[in-house]
């Protein structure tokens, strides 16, 4: 049993090696944001794929070859990638490169998944978190699926090498982990958790579920990103996008899904951050979880005539949607909301998807 479980963990560290793109964003890289952290008026926006300007919207990811165009008595200010923000000037057309530089991210951000997904198992406690994610802190929450009949769970976090075997009992579905013994920087662990019949998260399988700990330059990095970021005087609501763009860079998806969750609990009504959200449960592979914060993206995006939000929305519906006529639909949506923006690469990279599931 024992070596099963080095094998599964190692094989999960060397896929993640091999594909990055499959367990990661694939433009993770530190302070990689370009994106509108304030807006006000008419703000229109044009990608250097799109047949002409559509309208701009508060948390819009931007590249620099994108052009900002304010009517009169607008505003817009863009949080740069240098960790400044750019205030876009009103009389005139504006490149991104102009106020925030040539560095570019990737132009086409995947949503998370690579192939069509699976239902999710009801019936084990698959994890819920961490999972497919680095950490700063060495005390995580625990969390996993609460399966019917169950009274309590055995809980276990081990590492490749089995130096480390934390055990305990619970009748919760959420526990913190308790610093001891220390989970060490850059050693890959895994949560696993067993019902009191029998039922255990490792039965869920094809996906990376394991974690680590940031070391200490990597985490001292954040830190100091994150105190440069909270120096911008932001909104509540572009602060925390912000930082959830910034978790992700790191590879701290649990961070960043742990902080849009609770701009969610807030009441936000803005369609980027339900959708990063959709997005960061995708790349770990909760498709379940997902669901809900891409129909809410839709629902918003709908409401202010938004193509590109319902297009992204509608794309990651298909994505986390495991009924395939279900899943073609909404892939039919996005391709067609794509096309009418004139965006080629996206109605090409929905297409594919298409084929994939037919």
């Amino acid at each position: 049993m024992q070596a099963a479980l080095r094998f599964k963990i190692l094989a999960g560290v060397i896929l993640s090696l091999l594909l990055p793109a499959l367990v990661s964003p694939s433009w993770a890289n530190p302070t990689v944001l370009n994106f509108i952290s304030e807006i006000k008026g008419d703000v229109q926006l044009k990608r250097s794929q799109w047949n002409g300007y559509q309208k701009a919207n508060m948390g819009d990811l931007l590249n620099p070859s994108d052009q900002l165009k304010l009517s009169a008595g607008a505003s817009a200010t863009v949080m740069c990638n240098n960790l400044r923000v750019w205030v876009v000037p009103s009389d005139k057309v504006s490149l991104v490169s102009e106020g925030c530089g040539a560095s570019k991210r990737t132009e086409t951000r995947p949503n998370g998944g690579s192939g069509p997904t699976r239902a999710p198992n009801e019936t084990i406690p698959y994890i819920i978190s961490p999972r497919n994610t680095d950490l700063l802190t060495n005390r995580p929450i625990l969390r996993w699926n609460a399966v019917s009949g169950a009274t309590h769970y055995k809980v276990r976090i081990q590492d490749a090498g089995l130096t480390l075997d934390w055990q305990t009992e619970t009748s919760n579905t959420e526990i913190q982990y308790p610093g001891e013994p220390p989970l060490q920087p850059d050693s890959y662990y895994l949560l696993i958790v067993e019902t009191d019949q029998g039922e255990s998260s490792e039965e869920e399988q094809g996906v990376d579920l394991s974690f680590t700990v940031l070391d200490t330059q990597k985490a001292q990095s954040v830190q100091t990103e994150v105190a440069q970021l909270k120096q911008q005087k932001l909104s509540q609501e572009a602060e925390g996008i912000a930082l959830a763009y910034l978790y992700e860079s790191y590879n701290l998806k649990a961070e960043a899904i742990e902080l849009l969750e609770g701009l969610v609990k807030q009441g936000n009504q803005t369609v980027a951050i339900y959708q990063l959200l959709g997005d960061l449960y995708l790349q770990v592979g909760l498709s379940k979880q997902a669901k809900s914060p891409y129909l809410q993206a839709l629902e918003l995006a709908k409401a202010t005539e938004d193509v590109e939000g319902q297009a992204e929305a509608q794309f990651g519906l298909g994505q986390v949607e495991v009924q395939k006529t279900e899943a073609i639909g909404w892939l039919t949506q996005a391709q067609t909301n794509y096309q009418k923006l004139g965006d080629m690469p996206k109605v090409e990279e929905v297409q594919q998807w298409i084929k994939d599931f037919q």
